[in-house]
């Protein structure tokens, strides 16, 4: 296996904490949004005393605006960052049920399931839209209804990719086990698989998709999850990812940090994709990985700022469909309006 190759499994694996699939969803200058929002800010609160705020995520997309609010010390010099990685999902459930940090980077489904449980959270941001992406190495595969009778290799089961695939499926009228045979695997291995040529049909998230190609059968990406989600759903509606949580006890106490939160992060986030050489160095520096391969990565990560109030629409659509696959997989219900930041 190539170091080329063995870079991009560790930032995947990585990305799938959170679920974090490639995209290109920014719809305006980023530049522009950095100097709009940053004519914008306003002094939201006056830190007379020095705070420590505890701001947690994985080594994936969502963290990246973070750690440069960390270099350019974005919440005022009274403000001091503590940032911690989690590196699964039970770490993140035991800094989230402690209730001690002041902003968390998460996937939406284990927020929403955070909130069902009881945890007095608030979905602040999505910042994270992601679409997954369903390829084929045989030139007579080319919609949902050619998968008839074949195999098809899909990652993560039960996660979004999985339930997004079965919703999927079942809209064109594909029963599993009887018109088409599931087999899960991990991406990395699903992309090796492809690339070796011993696999014709897989469902899989960048750039995992990227390192199935150059093999000596040609890879085509024949759906774009996003552009179908947008046929069936809606064209007004996309795939919601991850985005950031806070909690009440931190937003009571804090409201304008929050808030100064909010606004610096959507600068952060606006920088990161129109600095992608100097971001990628943070993120080695901070986070181990490859500067080279997060510079070239993340145009496609999926990278968009959103209040999590003006998309509740795309979230509760989101939600609702996974609902219906497992009512566990975000805890029961659809959250209520009190999920979501409502700005000061």
């Amino acid at each position: 296996m190539s170091r080329k190759f063995v870079l991009i499994v560790v930032l995947v694996l990585c990305m799938t904490m959170v679920f974090a699939c490639s995209a290109k969803v920014a719809d305006t200058s980023n530049e522009a949004v950095v100097d709009k929002m940053a004519s914008e800010v306003v002094e939201t609160d006056v830190i007379l005393e020095e705070i420590t705020v505890l701001i947690s995520g994985p080594k994936a997309p969502p963290t990246f605006p973070i750690l440069r609010m960390i270099e350019t010390n974005a919440l005022g010099d009274n403000v001091n960052i503590e940032f911690k990685v989690w590196n699964g999902i039970e770490e993140l459930l035991a800094i989230a049920t402690g209730g001690e940090y002041g902003f968390l980077a998460v996937p939406l489904n284990v927020s929403a399931k955070l909130y069902n449980k009881g945890l007095d959270i608030k979905l602040t941001n999505v910042d994270t839209w992601g679409v997954m992406y369903l390829a084929s190495t045989n030139p007579n595969v080319n919609k949902w209804k050619d998968l008839q009778g074949r195999k098809l290799f899909v990652p993560l089961k039960s996660a979004p990719p999985d339930i997004i695939t079965q919703h999927y499926l079942n809209k064109y009228g594909l029963e599993i086990g009887k018109d088409i045979e599931v087999i899960y695997s991990s991406p990395a291995e699903i992309a090796q698989m492809m690339k070796a040529g011993k696999i014709e049909n897989a469902v899989n998230i960048q750039p995992f998709i990227t390192a199935s190609e150059g093999g000596e059968n040609d890879v085509r990406v024949v759906m774009d999850y996003m552009q179908e989600w947008k046929k069936l759903e809606g064209d007004n509606f996309s795939i919601p990812n991850a985005g950031i949580t806070t909690n009440d006890k931190f937003l009571k106490a804090h409201p304008g940090i929050v808030e100064q939160f909010e606004q610096e992060y959507e600068i952060a986030l606006a920088w990161t994709l129109d600095n992608p050489e100097e971001a990628s160095k943070l993120v080695e520096k901070y986070l181990g990985l490859n500067a080279t391969l997060i510079q070239n990565a993340i145009p496609t990560m999926g990278l968009s700022y959103k209040r999590s109030i003006d998309v509740s629409e795309d979230l509760e659509k989101y939600y609702n469909v996974l609902l219906e696959f497992n009512t566990e997989s975000i805890g029961g219900k659809v959250p209520d309006e009190n999920y979501y930041y409502q700005g000061n």
